[in-house]
């Protein structure tokens, strides 16, 4: 039963994307009380499922007489995939597509205890509930009526995927930048501290009124320099808006690995220099 050759696998993955979609697109919709159309990519199908599912067969379909195994087996592969995909996805493109960070028993926001146990029944559902009558129909089309559906689905999905590679890829490039940012805005704070405690050290008890003018200099010209990041770090968090709209509108749950720009923080500690 599961000793498939590549193309079957392949219209499986297909067939299971685009259930995967149907599902989860219907359920965020009812849950946002809007349509939604899920996933990172525009067109009807969510490679995570397709993944999850060929994986989960290929993992228990040898165990289909023991469904312990088929929990156990299922659950495993399904969460170290999560996992993986989740992290890969944060490091690559700085942004998480689901967080699991407000359940109990969950590990950096990728997976948890109630998403695992739902893989192992998912796993049982799969094995002996969904997926004998699918593989009938899928695998029961014609020879050159699956190739060609298989043919024309593999290029749809692959201009997709290019489309949606560039928009993760510039939200990314723009997160960098606001990284970039914040660290510019804390080096300059940090030199500017340097120079003043240096300043101080050094200068003689007599020249303490002209020290304190300069320090008050030095102090406004670093709130100039922070009011210029601040500008910057405006027109940044525009084009963010803008890049992560779409996407949220597919990914309700979507949250862009964004550091915190604390500028007033950077204020509070520019005031405890000059009260120095």
């Amino acid at each position: 039963m599961y000793s498939y050759h590549f193309t079957e696998w392949l219209a499986l993955f297909y067939f299971y994307c685009i259930f995967g979609w149907c599902f989860e697109s219907t359920y965020v919709s009812l849950k946002e009380h809007r349509p939604v159309n899920r996933g990172l990519m525009k067109g009807p199908w969510l490679p995570l499922y397709g993944s999850g599912a060929v994986l989960i067969l290929w993992l228990t379909l040898p165990f289909q007489d023991a469904p312990a195994l088929v929990f156990l087996i299922g659950a495993a592969g399904a969460t170290v995939l999560e996992y993986v995909t989740g992290a890969w996805m944060l490091r690559i493109f700085k942004v998480r597509y689901w967080d699991y960070s407000d359940q109990r028993f969950q590990y950096k926001g990728h997976i948890c205890l109630s998403s695992t146990i739902a893989w192992g029944f998912l796993s049982l559902l799969m094995v002996y509930v969904v997926h004998e009558p699918v593989a009938r129909v899928v695998l029961g089309l014609p020879e050159d009526v699956s190739s060609v559906l298989t043919f024309v689905v593999t290029v749809l999905i692959v201009y997709d995927f290019r489309g949606a590679l560039k928009e993760a890829l510039d939200l990314r490039d723009l997160l960098i930048q606001t990284e970039q940012l914040r660290a510019e805005a804390e080096q300059r704070l940090k030199e500017k501290k340097r120079l003043l405690e240096a300043t101080a050290t050094f200068t003689s008890v007599a020249a303490k009124e002209t020290i304190a003018e300069k320090r008050e200099q030095l102090t406004e010209r670093t709130e100039r320099e922070l009011a210029e990041l601040r500008e910057s770090r405006g027109q940044l968090m525009e084009r963010l808006a803008k890049s992560t709209q779409q996407l949220r509108r597919r990914n309700p749950s979507l949250r862009p690995e964004l550091p915190e720009l604390s500028m007033e923080e950077l204020r509070e500690r520019i005031r405890k220099l000059r009260e120095k």
